[in-house]
């Protein structure tokens, strides 16, 4: 199977450069491949190139991106659940414009122009992939004064704990969580790295494919060994482009059955991507009152694991797994004493989808075959 390292190789072999610029960029994608743990970012996502000037910043971006995704850790926050378009999208579309167009190479949205300076720092979407229900964007960001980075304390691998306010929402869906990731992929230039993964809900499963991406950030801090907060950069940093990228998106054999502390189990969808995990079941038992929220007993605790609770277990290719037991997960009581139950998640790093073996819902294991 050809992986996408090797179609992107392809594409830029047939792009307007050097022999010996894309030779450099090759070689440094590969290097991150090298570096990165098998089944990371490396083998999905490296970024295309755009003219000679700026080749070396792209592979860059990609080498970097490779390594964040793997490592995890330190480089890590939480993304807040977001929030449908409100109408001042629309009047920033009638009178602010369109939103930069996403142009494909292969199975990554490259956005043309989604980029935004304030302050002496740049910000550009420089990529985006995902699937059905998830989609990961990869960004720059560029100091036009060098000294700024001067000094700053990188974690194991580059990263820095981010604790800024950036954020991209949807138009038409609602963000589950996620997380973001802030690194340095070359601490002799100028450039940071940044990436959001997302799980998101769109009315009747539509997807995000085609919708506008809102971005906005007014500051970019991060959290030092030492306990206090660095301010690196403070502005107003925004753009809106399209959700442009290949579905990566595999639906599973579903309906076999299992039980659950003792309850009768039906699964009735399993999907992966190179992004995560969704399963759908219908579970013959339904969740009581709970209580107040953040004031649940033991007994509540544990009459919602009993229908949310099912294990799901995603296997890698490298022998490596994936818990997504205690994936975002809802409920719907229904009428005959059932609960329709669904669960998604992302993974803690990128995959190839060919380097998914299975996906074990309960103690009933499905293999994944990717034509």
């Amino acid at each position: 199977m050809t992986s996408p390292l090797d179609s992107y190789t392809a594409s830029m072999d047939d792009m307007r450069f050097s022999d010996e610029a894309k030779a450099r960029m090759v070689e440094t994608l590969k290097e991150a491949e090298k570096n990165a743990r098998p089944g990371t970012a490396a083998e999905v996502l490296t970024m295309p190139a755009r003219p000679a000037r700026r080749t070396h910043r792209w592979a860059r971006v990609a080498a970097g991106l490779a390594l964040a995704l793997a490592l995890g850790g330190g480089g890590t926050a939480a993304v807040a659940a977001g929030v449908l378009p409100n109408p001042a999208d629309v009047l920033s579309d009638v009178f602010g414009g369109a939103p930069a167009q996403t142009e494909l190479l292969n199975e990554v949205g490259r956005p043309i122009g989604a980029s935004a300076t304030s302050n002496g720092v740049t910000v550009t979407a420089e990529a985006v992939v995902g699937d059905r229900s998830n989609y990961a964007v990869a960004y720059s960001i560029e100091f036009e004064d060098p000294s700024v980075l001067e000094g700053v304390e990188l974690h194991e691998g580059g990263t820095l704990t981010y604790v800024g306010d950036a954020f991209l929402r949807v138009d038409g869906a609602m963000s589950g969580g996620g997380f973001a990731r802030l690194y340095d992929a070359d601490p002799t230039d100028n450039t940071l790295q940044f990436v959001e993964v997302m799980g998101v809900q769109t009315w009747n499963d539509a997807g995000v494919v085609g919708r506008t991406a809102r971005f906005s950030m007014s500051k970019l801090e991060i959290f030092t060994d030492e306990g206090e907060i660095e301010t690196l950069a403070a502005g107003d940093w925004s753009f809106k482009f399209e959700m442009n990228y290949v579905d990566t998106t595999v639906d599973l054999p579903a309906g076999q059955t299992t039980t659950w502390q003792g309850s009768d189990v039906t699964i009735d969808a399993v999907s992966v991507s190179s992004l995560g995990v969704t399963v759908d079941y219908t579970i013959d038992r339904q969740i009581g009152d709970l209580g107040p929220s953040g004031q649940m007993s033991d007994e509540a605790l544990a009459e919602q694991a009993a229908v949310l609770g099912l294990p799901v277990i995603v296997t890698f290719a490298d022998g490596t797994t994936f818990d997504a037991t205690d994936a975002n997960g809802s409920s719907t009581k229904q009428d005959d004493g059932t609960s329709a139950v669904s669960k998604a998640t992302t993974y803690d790093r990128i995959v190839a989808a060919g380097d998914i073996v299975s996906v074990t819902v309960g103690d009933v294991e499905i293999p994944v075959s990717v034509a």
